[in-house]
């Protein structure tokens, strides 16, 4: 009877088994380092959507306060900009004064204040441009509501005169490098339009013009 043959089965070595346990760390590493750079990128492209978006809203209110503006002007044409104050024009004959201190951005107070427009009788205007009485001075569907004001750049009401006034000295044109003068020309009042324009996610735009 032959012998039997046994053949034994040789483990891996230690050595090799301690070589497979690194790769398997590295690769977790790798994995957690690709996780963290993917968690960033979503995140900052989080961040710049959202100021693309705010930009645009804030964009876009500044082309409706072209609406209040051309409102303002079509009111100057018509009769309003005398010595006395007209509410339903949005209109003041004096100078309106403008919040103090540190957060001052030049804007008269009773455009800032919803509680002081609606106390003057202002009007506003919707997203639309359509002219909305003062009590009735809510936004729209669009979320969009636009206020505005006309003020004389004078200290007090009465006559026009240089002195008490901000004006446009009309006898004066520049055309090119030189001036240009006109015959017959007079200093003329200098009028200061102010619009507020209130839109989404309590986005707000100033916008301010000189009409004179």
């Amino acid at each position: 009877m032959p012998p039997l043959r046994v053949r034994s089965r040789l483990s891996a070595s230690p050595r090799r088994q301690a070589q497979r346990g690194v790769i398997m760390v590295l690769v977790l590493v790798a994995l957690v380092l690709l996780l963290v750079a993917v968690a960033g990128m979503l995140r900052a492209t989080s961040t710049s959507t959202s100021v693309i978006g705010n930009l645009a809203f804030r964009r876009d209110l500044t082309n409706r306060a072209e609406l209040a503006i051309a409102a303002a002007k079509a009111a100057l044409n018509s009769g309003a900009g005398g010595i006395t104050n007209q509410a339903a024009s949005n209109y003041s004959s004096i100078r309106l004064a403008s919040p103090t201190g540190a957060g001052a951005i030049g804007i008269p107070a009773v455009l800032i204040s919803d509680s002081a427009y609606a106390t003057a009788g202002y009007s506003c205007m919707d997203g639309s441009g359509n002219i909305l009485a003062s009590a009735s001075c809510t936004a729209g569907s669009d979320g969009i509501l636009i206020r505005w004001v006309i003020d004389r750049q004078c200290a007090a009401t009465g006559k026009f005169n240089t002195s008490a006034c901000g004006y446009i000295n009309s006898s004066k044109d520049q055309g090119g490098t030189a001036w240009l003068h006109k015959p017959n020309g007079a200093a003329s009042a200098l009028y200061r339009i102010s619009v507020r324009v209130s839109g989404p996610r309590n986005t707000e735009a100033y916008i301010q013009a000189t009409a004179g």
